[in-house]
């Protein structure tokens, strides 16, 4: 959680940008003293490189619910001196509860500091335009976001994804109920917000949610990979990154997902007589169920085999027993039993285990695959710490896969690409810096998404 949701005032009135101010006062509250927070409105902006209207807008609804408090001091004969400091209940509380961010502290400390974040857009103009888009078109200075610096609203969004994001920046699990709740933004403020953030690559991809019968909880939230190794954040190497990829075409360029779409709309189309790739009580499992679902699915299987990597990297490289029993578990209780067939009970019952059967066999099928195939860069320590499969483009199926290791292995640079170009010779490229990359062969690696057209036009 955030520090504010520590606090015992309600924040329900107030604002993002409101709540932006009230989380870098708290912060630096906690970290250097209360004395050390600017204590006007123009001291305030000019730290945190805002509007000195936001912050007085923002300090107004503060005071309101009681999280800050207004003094005012007289001095001579002139207008009294106001500042603003955070309630002393407040303070004494989240000192109690010992707040603090956890995994990633020093990222969302510098989020929610003085420290100037800019950020490019993916595709982004020259220089020469990027400086003439720091004027408005009537010559007054431009918003933050058009001048490349993340706005407020933009950093206590990030800063809530990241909050609640594993070591690997992965989010699961926040509705966008949850994060218009916690944001105070509202549902079409924050669908455009998260589009900027992918737009500048501070979320590499993320993977949308969807309700169905299939799944056992009946809806799955949106997963969110968030950029650990942004210039932004200032950290060098937070994860490494390796890539594989096929010099050749076969029959990993197809994915899960566009396979058993493609068998559901053929048996949809033709009947049951037809020939498909999947097992047939797959495709009866999966009938009716749209496009995004598909997705989910592929992504549900990946995550499983990144589990599997993680735990038994060795046995996969070899043709022994690898205890993965828990996979099947997982999935059983991921997924929905279908309702009972006309055939009754025995019929369901051999039905749901074809199904639970089939998913368990391809993520074992794919762990080894990603096991065959980085293995080949025998220098790198893929054993060494935490692995993640980062999902990639659906056009490129198998043949491009990424992985996520953290902490990085030594010597290892922050990205990786291994080229097979023809079967077990593995041709390696480094770079130094995702960023040296261009931004096509990033996105088809995964590691960045194409930005909204809208976007890119401003």
């Amino acid at each position: 959680m955030l520090i504010i949701d520590y606090m015992s005032v309600s924040l329900t009135g107030c604002g993002v940008e409101a709540r932006f101010l009230l989380e870098a006062m708290v912060c630096r509250a906690l970290r250097d003293g209360a004395d050390t927070i600017p204590g006007n409105a123009k001291a305030l902006a000019k730290w945190l490189h805002v509007s000195e209207r936001m912050v007085s807008g923002a300090l107004v609804e503060l005071v309101s619910c009681g999280a800050v408090c207004r003094l005012s001091r007289g001095v001579g004969r002139g207008r009294p001196a106001v500042t603003y400091r955070i309630a002393a209940a407040e303070m004494a509380l989240l000192r109690e509860k010992k707040s603090s961010y956890g995994a990633h502290a020093k990222l969302l400390e510098r989020l929610f500091s003085g420290d100037d974040l800019t950020v490019e857009m993916l595709g982004a103009v020259s220089k020469t335009e990027a400086k003439r888009a720091a004027l408005s078109k009537v010559g007054s200075p431009a918003p933050p976001g058009a001048r490349g610096r993340t706005s407020a609203s933009n950093r206590l969004l990030l800063g809530t994804l990241l909050v609640r994001a594993d070591r690997f920046g992965q989010v699961t699990g926040v509705s966008n109920l949850e994060l218009i709740r916690l944001t105070g933004l509202d549902a079409e403020s924050l669908k455009h917000r998260l589009k900027r953030l992918l737009a500048v690559g501070l979320i590499r991809t993320y993977v949308p949610g969807a309700t169905s019968s299939v799944f056992r909880a009946g809806k799955i939230s949106s997963t969110y990979f968030l950029n650990l190794n942004h210039p932004a954040f200032g950290l060098k190497r937070n994860c490494a990154v390796v890539v594989h990829r096929l010099g050749w075409e076969d029959e990993r360029r197809v994915s899960h997902e566009e396979s058993l779409w493609r068998d559901v709309l053929r048996v949809s189309k033709h009947g049951s007589g037809v020939r498909t790739e999947s097992p047939s009580a797959v495709i009866r499992f999966l009938a009716g169920q749209r496009g995004v679902v598909f997705r989910l699915l592929q992504f549900m299987l990946l995550q499983y085999a990144s589990e599997l990597l993680a735990r038994h990297w060795r046995e996969l490289g070899t043709k022994g027993f690898v205890d993965d029993g828990w996979v099947r578990e997982r999935i059983e209780g991921d997924l929905r039993k279908s309702s009972m067939p006309e055939g009754g009970q025995d019929d369901a019952d051999k039905e749901w285990k074809a199904v639970i059967s089939y998913f368990h066999g391809e993520v074992l099928k794919i762990a080894r695959d990603y096991r065959s195939r980085f293995g080949q860069a025998e220098w790198i320590e893929f054993d060494s710490g935490g692995l993640r499969i980062l999902p990639v483009l659906r056009d490129t199926g198998y043949s491009i896969i990424t992985v996520l290791l953290q902490p990085p292995p030594e010597w290892v640079s922050e990205c990786t690409v291994l080229l097979e170009q023809r079967p077990r010779v593995v041709i390696p490229e480094s770079y130094s810096a995702e960023a040296d990359m261009d931004l096509v062969t990033r996105i088809h690696y995964g590691l960045a998404s194409y930005p909204a057209k809208r976007l890119l036009m401003k």
